[in-house]
């Protein structure tokens, strides 16, 4: 990755989990352009601000606020923003067409640094689809380890965030390959509670090691079981090729048990104005129905998605074309759709989002959607 200065360099890039909010655009004073092309996908820039705990070198005095602790570091004021999401759509699976969602989301966003080498990220759903989410991302990030690129991450976050962070998407359409269940199975690629490892050399190569509860953010329940599920990835970069490797596996249930494998490489290649993200996972459940009599369910997951910005990064206008496919022995989670989607940034941190998906597989499934996305 290439190195921006500017920054603290403490060698590890945590930007694929972690997401700039306007709210440094206002204690620093510049604009989101700086990070984001568009909000909230994330620049190089970006990238190297999130992974180095939101710090800059030489910050403002104006960012601090003086205590007369050496070992207490307080923010002048607390980094919160919000984000909206406003859609009409048109499906036609349903009879309440057309139908405005709006707010589709909304979203209270937090985070910054404690210290030099510790930071925070935190967001919270007020709405989503009409109804009262929760939160979602909450960790604490501690970066710089014993003085070598080793960062933990202890809280909620996504398993999927050291490959491809879905909070990041410009698509209504979502990263299906994180979000499919098999069964009565909870355990999917989305939210979870845990620790992350991560650590980056000289060389390119990032790696990361994830021990996590295995049954997503269930109300009222932390671990439901006793077991512990893990996930790893090994990803080397060499210019403008990614190629990484991605592991899990777990078990979930009490009297009846279900084991969990995820195995598959992944693939991002950058040209100019183009980016390609690639990913293949193959899953297998041991018992996804826990039966008696287990019966085991192989699933092939699929991701694609084309990025292009006529313009540039500097541009306000950016195209998405996105590809998700689960074909799996459990018919129910077979999934498969196309979606071409248009960004048009209207202002900084207003864009206009236009977009259509296609079921691809046999049925009349048609979604078309139109919006306005802001955050401030």
């Amino acid at each position: 990755m290439k190195k921006i200065p500017g920054l603290i360099i403490l060698g590890i890039f945590m930007a694929n989990f972690a997401y700039a909010i306007p709210a440094f655009a206002r204690k620093y004073g510049f604009s989101c352009s700086v990070c984001h092309a568009p909000f909230p996908h994330l620049k190089d820039f970006g990238e190297e601000f999130a992974a180095n705990g939101f710090v800059i070198e030489n910050e403002p005095k104006r960012a601090k606020k003086k205590t007369g602790d050496k070992t207490l570091l307080l923010q002048r004021e607390l980094p919160i923003a919000i984000r909206m999401d406003l859609y009409a759509t048109y499906e036609s699976s349903t009879d309440n067409n057309p139908d405005v969602k709006a707010p589709y989301v909304l979203k209270f966003l937090s985070g910054g640094n404690i210290s030099k080498n510790i930071s925070y990220y935190m967001y919270f759903l007020l709405t989503e689809r009409g109804e009262i989410a929760g939160l979602e991302d909450a960790y604490i990030s501690f970066n710089n380890l014993f003085g070598i690129p080793l960062s933990v991450v202890f809280g909620q976050f996504r398993v999927s965030d050291p490959v491809k962070p879905s909070e990041l998407r410009l698509t209504f359409e979502n990263y299906m390959i994180y979000k499919f269940r098999i069964g009565f199975s909870d355990i999917r690629l989305s939210y979870e509670r845990g620790l992350m490892f991560l650590y980056s050399t000289r060389f390119g190569t990032d790696l990361s090691f994830e021990v996590l509860n295995g049954n997503g953010l269930q109300h009222g329940m932390f671990d439901k079981d006793k077991y512990k599920n893990f996930a790893g990835r090994i990803a080397q970069s060499y210019r403008n090729l990614t190629l990484g490797f991605m592991g899990y596996w777990g078990r979930e249930g009490t009297d009846s048990v279900n084991e969990v494998t995820f195995i598959g490489p992944d693939l991002t290649f950058r040209a100019g104005n183009i980016q390609l993200f690639f990913q293949y996972l193959r899953r297998r459940d041991t018992n996804p129905l826990f039966q008696l009599a287990a019966q085991s369910v192989n699933t092939d997951a699929y991701m694609g998605e084309l990025m292009f910005s006529p313009r540039g990064e500097n541009g306000k206008l950016f195209f998405t074309l996105l590809y998700n496919n689960i074909n799996s022995d459990y018919d129910l989670a077979d999934y498969s759709t196309i979606s071409f989607n248009l960004n048009y940034l209207i202002r900084r941190n207003l864009k206009l989002i236009m977009e259509y998906t296609r079921d691809l597989n046999g049925d009349t499934y048609n979604r078309f959607v139109a919006g306005f996305v802001t955050a401030f």
